[in-house]
């Protein structure tokens, strides 16, 4: 199966944009500005840094316009973008700094609004985001394209450039580790994938 094309209006909205009027791409913006400022969080050492990747995906995303293939699917070619611009990111950055710095904004905002329910949250997204860091590259790119970017498995194919299947497996693969993982991180099996 093919990865999904762009709907007429967002087709409508991209044809705007290249015909030269720039606000045309704010549609562009709000329909996929949560996705990708997920996906980014995912990668991110913090919320400021997030904001900073996705902002740096659709400034390249609306310079590169040009480029796009009309007819192909646009989420997996704007996560194909994000995706770049958070290995960019990464390259400049450490994993242990990006790391400490999570932590301690993270533990700030835990004292800071300190609800047992939000603490708890926060605990088990911090062990989920751990455990997937964990992972192999490969696998760690298709979770992160499918859970927190929310891709389908199309255009996670169309992304990483395999096929679906391989996605597929990718993705039981990363659930199994992921559970293993969780598992052993916490004996008494409170949390799960």
């Amino acid at each position: 199966m093919p990865p999904p094309v762009p709907d007429e209006t967002e087709l409508s909205n991209i044809h705007r944009v290249l015909a030269g009027d720039a606000s045309a791409f704010r549609s562009v913006v709000l329909k996929y500005g949560d996705r990708v400022l997920s996906f980014c969080r995912s990668r991110a050492a913090s919320e400021e840094e997030a904001e900073d990747l996705a902002q740096e995906t659709f400034l390249r995303a609306f310079r590169s316009l040009g480029s796009y293939r009309l007819g192909t699917s646009f989420a997996a070619w704007l996560f194909a973008i994000a995706a770049n611009r958070v290995r960019t990111r990464w390259a400049r950055l450490s994993f242990d700094k990006r790391k400490k710095d999570r932590l301690k904004i993270e533990a700030g905002a835990a004292r800071a609004n300190d609800p047992e329910d939000e603490a708890l949250r926060n605990l088990q997204a911090e062990a989920i985001r751990s455990a997937a860091a964990g992972l192999p590259a490969d696998l760690r790119s298709a979770v992160e394209l499918y859970y927190f970017a929310e891709l389908s498995v199309a255009e996670c194919a169309a992304v990483l450039g395999v096929g679906e299947e391989a996605v597929k497996s990718r993705l039981f693969r990363a659930r199994k580790k992921l559970r293993i993982a969780l598992e052993s991180s916490n004996p008494n099996g409170s949390e799960g994938v």
